[in-house]
């Protein structure tokens, strides 16, 4: 009986899934494109940081 339900919740959440992974893929290829870019400069260096960081302190609540 779980086996069915966890298949039933699979495959209504599974097109979701699938479009959160494209959404995620897009996402880090575009910021590895604007690697080369980087002039070296500190504050861009220091947003970067702080965006990984609010992202690391946050992907539990927003990854749920």
């Amino acid at each position: 009986m779980r086996d069915e339900m966890d298949g039933r919740i699979w495959v209504a959440s599974h097109q979701q899934f699938a479009s959160d992974i494209d959404i995620l893929l897009g996402r880090l290829r575009s910021a590895f494109t604007r690697v080369p870019a980087w002039d070296g400069t500190t504050g861009q260096l220091l947003a970067l940081v702080a965006a990984f960081l609010i992202t690391a302190l946050t992907f539990n609540t927003t990854g749920a």
